[in-house]
């Protein structure tokens, strides 16, 4: 019943409208206003701003400059100079992390989602990571919100899916089905040394926007978008930064099945930062 109601609630929520209008505050120079509001903000959730290239934040204008601050090098290390070792792309929590099966991937226990659906029903792109693994991440308000590239790769295309803007938190995720499905969505399509690479940016309540370094803010559109990049010497070394939220959200990382397993500590639940493993034994014989 709580689950029903839960939906029922966020359907007749004009989600988008507050995700506007919060943008709008977040990205506006309000003075004081602005300043207290972020040291509010870091108080609240404990956040070492000595990880940040800028600590003064009296520096930081808007609180969307301060949210997706840029941290220094060393405080993301990469964890293993095996460059076949896939890392996370970004801070966060461990939804889930398994084997794509069917087509499937779960979102928690007793409900999965479409790999056809979450990649826009591209069945070219499907058919590259059937079969393989995903690593889905939930970044809270508290996270760095900067994403960056799990493998070295070269950018070929990518796919914005409009949707809703569904809370991704852990309580939307065990019970309302297809949440990753329903929500906007970026899908950026790499070509590694060791095959395709898929890194999804999902959208959710309240994130002002999705952007990348490559294109800037994703225009929202009302129909599936694909751009074709393959021409373009796109080119990111591994934790190069990709892209950036303007508020809590998921990123799902999607790698085919020749790339090894995921390593043992990727159980939901688990924290994980920018740079750490998310492949343990890279399979070098395919």
């Amino acid at each position: 019943m709580f689950g029903f109601l839960l939906k029922v609630f966020e359907y007749l929520t004009p989600l988008s409208t507050l995700t506007y209008l919060s943008s709008k505050l977040t990205d506006a120079k309000l003075g004081g206003f602005t300043q207290w509001l972020i040291k509010k903000f870091a108080d609240t959730y404990h956040i070492d701003t000595s990880e940040c290239e800028q600590s003064d934040l009296k520096a930081y204008e808007t609180f969307n400059d301060f949210f997706i601050r840029k941290l220094k090098p060393e405080a993301r290390p990469i964890a293993s100079s095996d460059q076949c070792i896939g890392v996370s792309p970004v801070d966060g929590t461990v939804g889930q992390a398994e084997e794509i099966r069917a087509g499937r991937l779960i979102q928690a226990k007793g409900i999965d989602y479409s790999l056809n659906a979450l990649l826009g029903g591209r069945k070219e792109d499907v058919s590259l990571f059937e079969g393989g693994r995903f690593a889905c991440i939930y970044l809270s308000p508290a996270n760095y919100h900067r994403i960056h590239m799990p493998l070295d790769g070269k950018l070929l295309r990518t796919i914005h899916i409009p949707g809703r803007h569904f809370p991704v938190g852990k309580r939307n995720v065990s019970y309302m089905p297809d949440l990753f499905t329903k929500n906007e969505r970026l899908v950026c399509i790499f070509e590694t040394a060791r095959g395709p690479l898929a890194v999804v940016m999902v959208g959710a309540a309240l994130v002002g926007s999705i952007g990348t370094v490559w294109d800037g803010t994703v225009v929202r559109r009302s129909g599936i978008e694909v751009k074709d990049y393959s021409a373009k010497d796109l080119y990111f070394n591994r934790g190069d930064e990709i892209g950036h939220f303007k508020f809590g959200s998921t990123v799902i990382t999607l790698f085919p099945k020749s790339l090894g397993d995921l390593d043992d500590s990727l159980e939901s639940g688990h924290v994980i930062k920018m740079g750490e493993k998310l492949i343990a034994n890279p399979k070098l014989g395919n």
